[in-house]
């Protein structure tokens, strides 16, 4: 599931991902809470970004958090969202899709850098139960 809208300027500020520092930890993190926070959410699956990340730092011995399971990227064409999901049996998936889309779009429109271009969400449910 993709491409819910615009985000407000066309204009691009920054480049790669996060906020606009080059570092979307900080929102990877923020949003993985919000999300997390929706009633049938059960668990997030971490990304193959995060994956790599976590596992480079191990290797050379660095620190680096869990993988946070919402992967945000920033560039010259708007935000990319990427979500995982486990969700639970307690309200339709069409409830929780609706309320995950919503909470993105939330947190992206008041984040710390202004939403540029296209706001792009990609959710896999990636098991029920």
């Amino acid at each position: 599931m993709t491409d819910r809208g615009e985000a407000k300027d066309p204009n691009p500020v920054g480049n790669g991902s996060g906020n606009g520092s080059g570092d979307g930890a900080v929102e990877s993190a923020r949003l993985a809470d919000s999300v997390t926070s929706i009633a049938g959410v059960r668990a997030l699956a971490p990304g193959l970004r995060d994956l790599v990340a976590t596992a480079t730092a191990k290797v050379l011995r660095r620190t680096g958090g869990e993988p946070l399971g919402v992967d945000v990227t920033r560039g010259g064409d708007g935000v990319k969202v990427r979500i995982d999901a486990h969700l639970d049996r307690t309200r339709s998936v069409a409830e929780v899709v609706d309320e995950i889309f919503s909470v993105v779009e939330a947190d992206i429109a008041c984040g710390p850098v202004e939403a540029c271009g296209r706001l792009d969400i990609d959710l896999r449910v990636v098991s029920r139960g």
